[in-house]
């Protein structure tokens, strides 16, 4: 599938899609408003633009917090989304496409993606036994972990030990083709610390991670298997896609990658920086898609971690 001559005059921005397992915070405000003043400017010159922004509905974490309110996960979505909305509209955010990872549509797109990258072999069965951090949901190495089993990001949280079956994806595959991507486009992440840091994390050796949980229902059943849930970063980050497709067109792949694709510019907080700067770039190389900014870069703003995450794309 081809991607859009990126000569065309248009230019594709996005936020990241952020967790509703709590209100909006400065965070995500800052990351929004550097977002609009760039879209602005591009509008100004002239180009075509389509400022992306949305949530990411799904995971152990949301189901979790849902619970504690006495909620089921699909209401308190729907009670945390009107905040993100309302505060753009304050804040006069001009964005294009609002996109909902609950939404059926994006369920449409993430199933065939997922189809493209089960046929290309890059996904298999195996046992994962580890510490998990349910706010990042993530498998962390001991050596990333605090004193008290504590994660280093959330560090008044206990990460929990997990011995389970979950489907995996070969990152280990795409390990030189990301090497090669870093070198050809130095300016692919940015500022240059945040670069280093992930030319540091591939050359340590990528290890495959996992894209399934089972005992989860709140999260998009995995087509080859529906005793397992798609993990959320698997599915969060297919909502960048999802987003580009016109309201009335059919939700797949071809339709949202028409025209967009690939954006120009993610502008992401530090703490998500490894999912969009190795994780993403090596799951679109496997479904045989071209990977974000063909002629800029996934860009690093860092920022304080305030008491809710930024996931997704």
């Amino acid at each position: 599938m081809k991607s859009t001559d990126k000569t065309k005059n248009t230019f594709a921005i996005t936020t990241p899609l952020y967790y509703v397992n709590d209100l909006p915070h400065v965070g995500s405000a800052y990351t929004t408003m550097a977002a609009d003043a760039l879209a602005r400017f591009e509008r100004l010159r002239g180009k075509s633009v389509l400022l992306v922004t949305g949530t990411d509905e799904h995971g152990q974490k949301i189901q979790r917090t849902a619970e504690s309110l006495g909620r089921s996960p699909q209401a308190h979505c729907d009670s945390v989304v009107p905040a993100f909305e309302a505060l753009w509209e304050q804040l006069d955010i001009q964005y294009d496409r609002f996109i909902r990872t609950t939404s059926r549509r994006h369920e449409y797109i993430v199933k065939e993606f997922f189809q493209r990258v089960w046929n290309s072999g890059d996904i298999y069965l195996n046992q994962q036994q580890g510490w998990y951090c349910v706010s990042c949901e993530e498998f962390k190495d001991e050596r990333e972990l605090l004193p008290g089993n504590r994660c280093s990001v959330h560090t008044s949280k206990e990460v929990e030990w997990r011995d389970e079956e979950n489907y995996f994806f070969r990152l280990s595959r795409y390990q030189d083709q990301l090497l090669a991507l870093y070198a050809e486009r130095p300016d692919f992440i940015a500022p240059e610390s945040r670069r280093n840091e992930v030319l540091s994390f591939v050359n340590s050796g990528l290890q495959d991670f996992s894209i399934s949980r089972v005992n989860l229902e709140w999260g998009l059943p995995m087509p080859v298997d529906p005793s397992h849930s798609i993990y959320v970063w698997f599915d969060a980050l297919l909502g960048y896609v999802t987003a580009l497709l016109d309201p009335d067109s059919d939700p797949m792949l071809e339709n949202a990658l028409s025209k967009w694709w690939p954006v120009d510019l993610h502008l992401i907080g530090k703490d998500i920086l490894r999912f969009h700067a190795v994780y993403w770039p090596a799951m679109l190389m496997s479904a045989n898609l071209p990977v974000p900014g063909s002629c800029l870069r996934t860009r690093v703003f860092d920022q304080r971690r305030q008491k809710n995450g930024e996931n997704g794309g």
